[in-house]
């Protein structure tokens, strides 16, 4: 029936394949033997874990990506060689790491939703290149915000994710949660009156209505121009803006329908998208236990650096940092990545009952079976680490929590007083003396890259120099301020100003508020402090 169909994509799940494959293998064998063009995924392969339906979907989605990625894989390969290049090619995944194409082929469905993950990277490194252990990154772009959070150097990871509702994919992704806030989002009134912006977008057509293009419905980008937040030049010159069809927009829009003057009407456009950003940052930090007040906000993204300072004053975060080049911060991420891959393996059991020696001989078996693969892909036994994780519930509990453990004589004793800590952390309440059991065990093989070098910190000039120009630019409360425009090209390493001002560059716009200072660090980052909450938690 299936060659009748002319079937090419197969995935295979049998109920009890994790704890035994051998069925579940067998039937993939047989489908390649009678079909041996089409793709076979057995979930057994792909992820040897208990619940059926996350296991299933994760290996439908598997099957399905193999022949595009595949083909696309190929042809890249191909069209870099034909174009002289030598190198490595290596491919970004969701987990943080990269593949390369042999692995890719095998878990294609591990590239879902790694161009986010790669902004998520970049901003680990610019808040610890800045001396921050803790900070919250706010991507924003043209349809969309991507928030993502570092704790003590590390980003979160999470198996709980999506690309669309209904069909988990259960391989360990960066966690970065995505709101429909970008500069093309458009603001309108809903049927009860109210004002929303997004999640709808203008998209690039026909764009916002300042690009005068087609657009006509205001966007988070028609009231940065309609304030003079953003300047009707953008990338140099190369594209111009129309300030006159942005206010045009939100006068018919917002301003009208809700009895306001057009600054008024485009600086609530601008609160509600600030307040939904922020709503985001809540749930991944305060939701899981942590405060935000203990993060500095890394902004960048096109639209990134124009929000950045708003939404840290909605949060009581005290810092905030624009990468030296916001735009293209993301780019910067997949040339800081390592080779990595995440293996798992079932273990149920309450830990008070398991024999330490086990664990080792699973966790040992998984190492094999990790130093192999990055043998294959040309990771020295130098450049390899491999990071050990266990995952563990109070019994009569369904969802788990991963914690670190390491090897040898009392380390399970040790994971288990971590999971009490974390669980407490991120759920506000401990059980000492109730059961813990065992779920899972987990371990991330990484190979380190070389990385890029880069430049070190340059010397500081504390003289901002004159700005390139000034406007006049509204500031809610403030009102319409005489603020500064400067060359963002022009400005020295130390360079420190008060806000508000305006800094122009290339590729994004940054916004200093009033009652923020700004500076330029030796690496070239915008830093803002906001100087009613210098002191975070006391303020």
């Amino acid at each position: 029936m299936l060659r009748k169909r002319g079937t090419t994509t197969i995935a295979v799940c049998f109920i009890n394949s994790y704890a035994n494959p051998a069925n579940e293998i067998r039937m993939r064998e047989i489908l390649q033997e009678e079909l041996p063009e089409a793709t076979v995924s057995a979930s057994a392969e792909i992820l040897p874990e208990i619940f059926e339906h996350d296991r299933f979907n994760t290996a439908v989605s598997n099957a399905v990506l193999a022949p595009l990625v595949t083909g696309y894989v190929d042809r890249l390969a191909t069209q870099l060689k034909d174009g002289g290049y030598s190198g490595d090619l290596l491919l970004l995944h969701s987990g943080g790491g990269s593949m390369t194409p042999r692995m890719v082929k095998r878990y294609p469905v591990r590239l879902a939703a790694s161009g986010i993950a790669a902004g998520a990277i970049a901003a680990k490194h610019v808040a610890q290149q800045c001396g921050f252990e803790n900070a919250v990154g706010l991507d924003m772009g043209g349809t969309s915000t991507d928030i993502c959070l570092v704790s003590g150097g590390e980003l979160r990871i999470t198996k709980e994710w999506q690309v669309e509702y209904g069909h988990p994919i259960v391989f360990p992704s960066i966690e970065v949660m995505t709101i429909g806030a970008g500069g093309g989002s458009l603001a309108h009134i809903d049927i009860a009156g109210s004002l929303r912006n997004g999640p709808q977008s203008a998209g690039a057509a026909p764009g916002p209505a300042c690009y005068n293009t087609g657009g006509e419905e205001p966007t988070n980008c028609d009231a940065n121009v309609a304030l003079n937040r953003l300047g009707t030049n953008l990338a140099g010159g190369a594209k111009s803006l129309d300030r006159a069809l942005s206010l045009e927009a939100i006068k018919r829009v917002i301003a009208v329908p809700l009895g306001m003057e057009e600054a008024e009407a485009a600086h609530a456009v601008l609160q509600v998208a600030n307040a939904n950003m922020a709503d985001a940052v809540r749930l991944i930090s305060i939701r899981r236990g942590y405060d935000p007040r203990d993060f500095a906000l890394i902004a960048f993204g096109g639209a990134g650096a124009l929000h950045g300072a708003e939404v840290a004053r909605e949060l009581s975060i005290p810092t905030v940092v624009v990468p030296a080049n916001p735009g293209v911060t993301s780019a910067l991420g997949c040339l800081l990545v390592d080779i990595r891959h995440d293996l798992s393996a079932m273990f149920t059991g309450l830990a008070s009952e398991t024999d330490p020696a086990e664990i080792e001989a699973r966790f040992t078996t998984l190492e094999r079976e990790a130093s192999s693969r990055l043998r294959h892909e040309g990771v020295s036994d130098d450049n390899a680490v491999l990071q050990r994780e266990i995952s563990m519930r109070y019994a009569g509990q369904w969802r788990s929590l991963s914690v670190p453990i390491g090897s040898g004589r009392g380390s399970l004793d040790t994971a288990i007083e971590t999971f009490h800590q974390e669980h407490e952390r991120e759920f506000a309440f401990r059980q000492d003396g109730q059961p813990v059991e065992i779920y899972q065990l987990l371990l991330s093989a990484v190979g380190k890259t070389p990385k890029p070098a880069f430049l070190p910190a340059t010397e500081l000039n504390a003289a901002p120099g004159s700005p390139a120009s000034t406007r006049e630019v509204y500031f809610g409360d403030a009102g319409w301020l005489d603020t500064p425009v400067y060359d963002r090209s022009r400005l020295p390493a130390g360079a420190t100003f008060p806000g508000p001002a305006i800094i122009d560059q290339l590729d994004s716009t940054t916004v200093v508020p009033p009652r923020t200072t700004a500076e330029i660090d030796g690496w070239g980052n915008i830093r803002i402090h906001l100087h009613d909450l210098s002191s975070s938690k006391e303020s």
